[in-house]
């Protein structure tokens, strides 16, 4: 009788990492370097260094939800034991997706009121929700794979974080043509979305406290 291969999850993980680490230092690359005039007062300076706030304020949301991706997916693969080939390309087509948010923060931060750019980020942002999902889905509903510790509540509160993601990030990119600001709120709801943790996370959490203090 043949052994099963099994593919260890370490080369996932650390090829996810040096990704997810690269996309972040791209990101920074968005700032410019404001243009101030020579001889001019405080005032104007500081309205020449707003003028580039949008593209900081974009880099910080975007560096925001890659960092939350980066947590949710080291803590799913802490919950997982071993992969297989159709796992490698599903967390593939995650960092792709990924590896694609620098360009519309990009955009954002050079043209903050264009729909069209707030539109690319959304559809940037779902796909890589979409693909987060399908990452967590197939993961999870593997036997072989799942984790002793890891509950079937777990695995419900998780999958039903990345519903709401994406049903909120379609919202935002259709509330593009009633307003650009309502739209950039909703994504922001995303990221609140993803950085909650699930609700058996706390219970272990508030039990381990309460184990702690005896």
């Amino acid at each position: 009788m043949t052994s099963r291969y099994v593919i260890p999850t370490t080369r996932i993980e650390a090829f996810s990492d040096g990704v997810c680490a690269i996309v972040m230092t791209l990101l920074a690359f968005q700032f410019k370097v404001p243009e101030f005039t020579p001889g001019a007062g405080m005032n104007q300076h500081v309205e020449e260094l707003l003028g580039v706030s949008a593209n900081f304020i974009s880099f910080i949301f975007s560096f925001l939800f890659v960092a939350v991706f980066w947590v949710n997916h080291h803590q799913l693969f802490h919950s997982i034991k071993e992969a297989n080939r159709k796992l490698l390309w599903l967390n593939i087509h995650l960092l792709f997706w990924i590896t694609m948010i620098p360009f519309p923060t990009g955009m954002v931060g050079d043209h903050p009121n264009v729909p069209l750019a707030a539109i690319s980020l959304g559809f940037v942002l779902l796909m890589v929700s979409v693909a987060s999902y399908l990452v967590r889905n197939y993961s999870y509903n593997q036997a072989a794979k799942a984790n002793e510790n890891t509950s079937a509540k777990n695995i419900k509160e998780g999958s039903l974080q990345d519903i709401v993601a994406i049903i909120l990030t379609i919202a935002a990119i259709i509330t593009t043509v009633i307003s650009v600001k309502i739209s950039y709120i909703i994504l922001f709801c995303v990221l609140i979305v993803f950085s909650i943790p699930h609700r058996s996370e706390w219970k272990k959490l508030i039990n381990n406290k309460e184990k702690n203090k005896l």
